[in-house]
């Protein structure tokens, strides 16, 4: 039988081809950007905690050395031998803070929250730019006639005492202060007021809590402060924490050494 040829016939609307469908429409940002989004991640609510542990170390710090100093006569007579073994829990509790902002709250690891990643500068070359700047700084300290101190005299009457100091100021004084300073406290404020005001400002934190160990002498905060502006400067312009602390390594190891050869008589 054929075809009916009515039924043959295209249908100009059944056989057009379907028209694509509207695009989807892009989605609604949200109100609030998310926490995880923010550079960096942490606040100033962090800050306070950081600052709670900080002040519950230094309080059990004063109670481990007046029991201490109550049991040992010796210590009494001399309680500066206790300054650099308690500088140690000092930092303990500063990186127990650590701990607590970055893996408690935020189940992130805390060296590379705070900056300890690779930078790509030289470390070598790092560690010869803290060398010059100690010895800029110096010259400026004796342009400025910086009174001189005894603090370290204080601190070092024996070779044992000597190396002590030394391995404080030359290693773990820097990784703690780098990583508290620029590492936790310049990112935040350099998101509330810039990048520039960030440096400066932590600067200006950093020379003036020195003031206390150098006897309140400002050539002393000023030197540092220069000391704390270059070390943000390299924060900011590399992202890393790494770079800043070789260079305030060797910053204080010129310190260290120029010492040893001025107080070595004194330790025969």
């Amino acid at each position: 039988m054929l075809p009916d040829p009515i039924d043959a016939t295209p249908d100009p609307v059944a056989d057009a081809p379907l028209a694509p469908l509207d695009p989807p429409l892009p989605p609604v940002p949200p109100l609030v950007p998310a926490r995880s989004a923010r550079n960096p991640f942490w606040s100033y609510w962090d800050l306070l905690l950081l600052l709670g542990f900080v002040c519950a170390g230094i309080l059990s710090i004063l109670i481990v050395a007046v029991v201490i100093e109550a049991l040992s006569p010796a210590l009494r007579k001399d309680p500066t031998r206790l300054a650099l073994p308690l500088q140690f829990l000092f930092y303990a509790a500063v990186y127990a803070g650590f701990v607590a902002v970055f893996k408690l709250r935020y189940n992130r690891r805390a060296l590379p929250s705070l900056g300890w990643v690779p930078s790509g500068i030289n470390p070598l070359l790092a560690g010869l730019g803290g060398i010059v700047l100690a010895i800029v700084l110096s010259l400026l300290g004796q342009f400025l006639h910086t009174p001189e101190t005894n603090f370290i005299d204080r601190l070092v009457n024996s070779w044992f005492s000597f190396a002590l100091l030394a391995a404080t100021a030359v290693i773990v004084a820097p990784f703690f202060e780098e990583l508290l300073f620029r590492g936790f406290l310049q990112p935040l404020l350099s998101r509330t007021f810039g990048v520039a005001a960030g440096v400066l400002l932590t600067a200006a934190l950093f020379g003036s809590l020195h003031l206390f160990q150098y006897s309140l002498a400002w050539q002393y905060a000023l030197i540092i402060f220069l000391a704390g502006v270059v070390f943000g400067w390299v924060r900011a312009r590399t992202g890393s924490v790494i770079p800043g602390t070789l260079m305030h390594c060797c910053f204080n190891s010129v310190s260290v050494v120029a010492y040893y050869i001025s107080a070595r008589p004194n330790f025969r």
